[in-house]
């Protein structure tokens, strides 16, 4: 084994020399640092038996083709992430990134590196993890293409995902009232602006978590009281009362309900508004 410092002393072969057959991984890696032979350091990436080693040599290279292959072929992770730091061109970095479902971490890498919109989509739109797919679509600052996958992809998870970066308020208005799935059109509530179309659908949404939700984004006092009175499902019935800040109206749902525990909540809100409530 020949010390570190002494390496620099020697001339380009004898380092590649160390490099290919010393029997000892570091004195193997510190002559490669020395080594200034691309070929020679593809050779060792694609070959050496050490990771370390291997993971060295990738460090140095700047081919891109060699990059990205060993990025999705290596069967060491650590010199596939070492490769995937080198790689800048998008399509290898989008190959990368649709390759190496199997590692979170390496794909997250990949796709931290892309710029590319197009490719951002395509990886949102193949990848088989839903984190992966999750990664890709946060990415993207496109609004079409989020617009896309919001409306179109099969995926509700991918759905939903896409839809929290949309700022278009008729798209939102859109999928708010037609998405097959409660969870995707109870997000696209929580972004909506609209009073008149978030009550709507507060009325008539067949599901109770997006009617729900709407509550939770209604202002008329009057209309969060006709919800209290007439809606079947006591979760948004509990909603619309925690929302009412309106005294009079408070107590005319205490006098006019008969459900026992929507009046106890009733109750519960005028008292956190200072009121006194003898009976109920």
């Amino acid at each position: 084994m020949i010390a570190t410092k002494n390496l620099s002393s020697l001339n380009q072969q004898e380092l590649i020399n160390i490099a290919l057959t010393s029997t000892d991984y570091f004195s193997r890696a510190d002559a490669i640092r020395l080594i200034e032979d691309e070929n020679t350091l593809i050779t060792i990436a694609q070959n050496d038996k050490d990771y370390y080693v291997r993971q060295t040599a990738v460090e140095k290279i700047s081919n891109q083709e060699v990059l990205t292959n060993i990025a999705q072929h290596d069967k060491d992770y650590y010199v596939k992430m070492a490769a995937i730091k080198k790689v800048s061109a998008p399509d290898a970095l989008c190959a990368i990134a649709m390759n190496n479902n199997e590692d979170f971490y390496l794909c997250k890498e990949a796709i931290q590196r892309i710029t590319n919109q197009d490719c951002l989509f395509n990886v949102a739109k193949t990848a088989q993890d839903k984190d992966i797919k999750s990664l890709a679509v946060n990415a993207i600052t496109d609004q079409n293409l989020l617009i896309e996958l919001a409306k179109n992809s099969p995926d509700f998870y991918l759905r939903a995902d896409a839809l929290k970066k949309i700022t278009d308020q008729p798209t939102l208005e859109n999928i708010a009232k037609n998405d097959t799935d409660y969870f995707v059109r109870g997000i696209a509530v929580h972004l909506l602006t609209n009073q008149e179309t978030i009550k709507s659908i507060a009325f008539n949404d067949p599901d109770y978590y997006v009617r729900k939700e709407a509550v939770a984004k209604i202002e008329d006092q009057n209309i969060l009281a006709t919800i209290v009175k007439n809606e079947e499902d006591i979760e948004v019935r509990k909603n619309a009362i925690k929302r009412i800040e309106d005294k009079k109206i408070l107590y005319d749902i205490l006098k006019s309900v008969d459900d026992r525990y929507v009046k106890r909540k009733t109750a519960q809100k005028l008292e956190e508004l200072g009121e006194i409530v003898k009976e109920v």
